[in-house]
């Protein structure tokens, strides 16, 4: 490996250690807590070093945010490529929705469960041509699929947010209420999905 890579390596290495602190920071703290200080103290380095890779924390929140959304990404555009039919395309993305939330919860709460409103604009996030963008594409997509195979001339995004609201719901409640007396896991989910998309397999009244 050159200097050059190794110098990389390092860089990347560095950034995604800023990025960990900080949310371990935020979900133990809460946003008033974290500052570029307290991120160097945990991660040992001084703070002149973590504005070398970050405007602010109002800046690291926000890559926090774009983090989850490529991870997410990933997941659920490979979720389900090999099924038959658009209906199981579409309930293998909305599967692959609910496991990541549910496998990456800290995540999930700092990007869908906090409040952000005040520190990172939504019309940021969902810039054009980044990966929420992307996202929502791919999930329209497939619910676009779907609605055509079905015979249903539904609104794509409109259903879109309504499983997005559904599948949000289920991990949430389930990450954010741990001790409530559930049903075997994956029954639940088995069974929130099935009746998510149950009014995908008919057309709607006219």
């Amino acid at each position: 490996m050159s200097i050059v890579e190794r110098k990389e390596r390092h860089k990347e290495s560095l950034r995604q250690e800023i990025l960990d602190a900080a949310r371990e920071i935020l979900l133990a703290k809460g946003y008033a807590y974290l500052s570029m200080r307290r991120i160097a103290e945990r991660i040992e380095y001084s703070p002149t070093t973590i504005y070398l890779y970050f405007k602010n924390k109002d800046d690291i929140l926000y890559h926090l945010c774009v983090e989850t959304l490529e991870r997410q990404f990933e997941a659920l555009s490979e979720a389900g490529i090999s099924q038959p039919s658009p209906l199981l395309r579409l309930r293998a993305a909305l599967r692959a929705y609910v496991d990541f939330g549910l496998s990456e919860p800290d995540r999930y709460k700092i990007t869908y469960m906090a409040d952000l409103s005040r520190y990172v604009s939504t019309a940021s996030i969902l810039e054009q041509g980044g990966v929420a963008d992307k996202l929502i594409a791919l999930m329209c997509h497939r619910v676009h699929e779907a609605l055509v195979a079905s015979g249903s001339n539904r609104d794509a995004k409109c259903v879109f947010q309504a499983l997005w609201a559904h599948c949000h719901g289920m991990v949430s409640l389930l990450i954010g209420h741990p001790d409530f007396p559930w049903t075997v896991r994956e029954t639940l989910i088995e069974t929130g999905l099935d009746l998510s998309l149950a009014g995908l397999l008919v057309k709607e009244i006219e």
